[in-house]
């Protein structure tokens, strides 16, 4: 594994951890924004909660899954580093 593998493996890894949390959080929000502009309620705690909810429901059914893709690039760093420092 190079160096350069080892940084693309890391902006892979970063992107299974965060994009599906970060899509989830798009649309919650952008979901909430529109509900809220119908109503016109201007309270600041529903996008909250209504994305903390939504964190807690995607962290238990993909955790494992967004959690496996970071555990593939730690084991696959810790087998390469050896490579890496003897050049």
């Amino acid at each position: 594994m190079t160096p350069t593998e080892v940084s693309a493996g890391a902006w892979i890894a970063f992107g299974e951890l965060a994009g599906p949390a970060l899509a989830v959080m798009l649309v919650i929000g952008l979901a909430t924004a529109v509900l809220q502009t119908m109503t016109q309620i201007r309270e600041s705690s529903v996008p909250f909660i209504t994305k903390l909810a939504g964190f807690a429901v995607l962290s238990t059914i993909a955790g494992p899954l967004m959690l496996r893709g970071l555990e593939h690039y730690t084991v696959n760093l810790y087998h390469a580093i050896p490579g890496l420092l003897h050049g």
